[in-house]
């Protein structure tokens, strides 16, 4: 079936694209929707996340597929990078994870590396993320979207995704361990800020936790007449096509193809992630002041501590960030099952991420190459990253911090020293696309994230964030996407 024209069309399948599809589907029902993804579907299921698929191998086949235009096979860690991370030094295995690629000049060991990420498959990221969705902390919401709207929309969030608040309910081993952390960490803060079990959006079964994909998320919209909703795989989006005010359509290619077509649009949504959102909107020739500036991305210090217990831990706890110690931290069972280890831990090993924020700087940003394409045809890109004075002091207190939670839970695991995963290998890119308060140049949407100057080019994503955040920001970007979301169903902009 050739689809000539659109009510809506979404450039990306992954959480936030998807959430535009289902709230948009759920406000306006005889809207026609369009979904464009770069990627093949690589499950049976659409949007199905890959951690439900118990065969290693068969996994590590199909993360291959969803990684864009580079599809070689990484190569697992081995014992010189084992041992270099065990001494806190740099694990070059970090950077060979699947999607990831080096985004700019950096030395390998250089603090201003930048690792950039791109996932391509129906579903997008939301085939292989880690299904965290905590709640961010009043430090790290909109400070201009109202504190009323911005809880309903987090709401909406956690609902859109699945969201289950203690999905290994009655872990003895992860009780015990709150309380103990609760102990040091819980007073002085709010009930919603204590430390509690990491909100996943996963489903319990008799065989373990079921993770959520955009599968949940789309719901039954896969089910529909594709002259009412369609996912167009395999296609890249080369353009936006506009007038400077209004969006009429978007220029299509099967990847890798010159030959293009046009689908006509009522209203774009741009949901490719915080890197490719900007590269297209640059493509198209929209290009703000800020467009692919602010780059930010949360560090992660890391240690692996022992705990001593009778049963296995199975559960993930979390610390929230608060004002007062602005860092959100995961505590969980450690995956050391392929990695060259010594029989020196003789109790539960415990990995631990402190993610620690980034200052924002308008330097630190994505660079776009006329001069070069990609696998998608669009301009080639780089990112420009410089760590700041503050971010080295605020890793300093980290690695202590670290240090404090693994004497709680322990000890720090025989051998193994805190270190500082590389720059962008949380996948947590954000502030590209941001949103702002006023068209003044610092900004590339309003907070509803329509594009200023557009009245039907909205962007979605992590890009949106605006401020500095140590959370994983999935539950956000999805709540501030269903803002956009419903601004779209209520404006019903019909394609001719």
């Amino acid at each position: 079936m050739v689809i000539k024209s659109a009510d809506v069309v979404i450039v990306g399948s992954g959480p936030t694209g998807s959430a535009y599809a289902r709230i948009i589907r759920n406000n306006w029902p005889e809207a026609r929707i369009v979904m464009v993804e770069a990627g093949p579907q690589i499950l049976p299921k659409t949007g199905a996340h890959l951690d439900n698929v118990a065969d290693l191998d068969e996994r590590n086949a199909l993360e291959v597929l969803a990684q864009g235009g580079d599809r070689s096979p990484r190569m697992p860690i081995n014992k010189e990078e084992w041992e270099a991370r065990r001494a806190g030094g740099f694990d070059g295995s970090l950077l060979r994870r699947s999607g990831l690629f080096i985004a700019n000049d950096g030395d390998p060991q250089d603090e201003n590396l930048f690792a950039g990420f791109s996932a391509a498959n129906v579903g997008g990221m939301g085939t292989k993320w880690s299904t965290g969705t905590p709640i961010p902390s009043q430090i790290e919401l909109v400070p201009f979207i109202p504190a009323d709207e911005i809880q309903a929309a987090l709401a909406t969030s956690a609902k859109l995704l699945g969201t289950n608040t203690d999905p290994n309910a009655g872990d003895p081993a992860a009780i015990a361990l709150r309380e103990r952390l609760g102990e040091v960490f819980n007073p002085g803060r709010t009930p919603d800020r204590f430390v509690q079990p990491m909100p996943l959006a996963a489903t319990p079964g008799p065989d373990g936790l079921y993770y959520h994909g955009t599968d949940v998320v789309l719901g039954d919209l896969v089910e529909e007449p594709a002259e009412r909703f369609t996912i167009v795989k395999e296609t890249a989006c080369r353009r936006i096509i506009h007038d400077g005010q209004t969006v009429t359509g978007v220029e299509l290619a099967s990847t890798g193809s010159r030959e293009t077509y046009v689908v006509g649009a009522g209203t774009v949504v741009v949901a490719c992630d915080a890197l490719h959102s900007p590269q297209l909107l640059y493509a198209s020739g929209i290009r703000p002041e800020a467009l692919g500036r602010n780059l930010n991305d949360h560090y992660i210090v890391s240690q692996i501590s022992e705990m001593d217990t009778d049963v296995p831990m199975k559960a993930m706890n979390w610390i929230p960030a608060t004002k007062e110690l602005p860092y959100s931290v995961t505590i969980a069972p450690a995956s050391l099952h392929s990695m060259p280890r010594s029989g020196d831990i003789v109790g539960q090993p415990i990995g631990m991420g402190v993610f620690v924020s980034s200052d924002i700087s308008p330097d630190n940003r994505v660079i776009f190459d006329d001069t070069r394409s990609d696998w998608l045809g669009l301009p080639a890109i780089s990112i420009n990253w410089h760590q700041s004075e503050g971010d080295k002091a605020r890793l300093e207190d980290a690695k202590e911090y670290a240090l404090k939670i693994s004497n709680i839970i322990g000890r720090p695991a025989p051998g193994f020293a805190t270190f500082v995963q590389p720059v962008g290998s949380s996948l947590h890119f954000q502030g590209t696309i941001r949103m702002g308060e006023a068209d003044d140049g610092t900004s590339v949407c309003d907070k509803t994230s329509k594009v200023w100057g557009f009245n039907n080019l909205y962007v979605a994503g992590n890009g949106v964030i605006p401020t500095a955040t140590a959370t994983n920001p999935t539950l956000f970007s999805v709540a501030l996407a269903s803002i956009g979301a419903k601004a779209i169903a209520d404006a019903r902009r019909t394609a001719a």
